[in-house]
């Protein structure tokens, strides 16, 4: 079960740094391929949220967003 839940976190890590450099289109594939692998919705969406956030108000600091739990 550890094995699964360090997938989930690497790619919602993968998902951040794609939605805080401006790729959406990579970000959302990642934020489906995350939720197929057991993320917990809400641990991801926020992790979204939190991604898309940062991006707008700062540039350059959403690849400093760790997954909310």
């Amino acid at each position: 079960m550890a094995d699964a839940t360090a997938d989930w976190r690497a790619t919602l890590a993968m998902m951040t740094d794609a939605f805080g450099s401006g790729d959406n289109g990579r970000g959302e594939e990642l934020l489906a391929i995350a939720l197929e692998v057991g993320a917990p919705w809400d641990v991801a969406t926020a992790t979204v949220a939190q991604a898309l956030s940062l991006r707008t108000s700062s540039p350059g600091q959403a690849s400093q967003v760790s997954p909310v739990l």
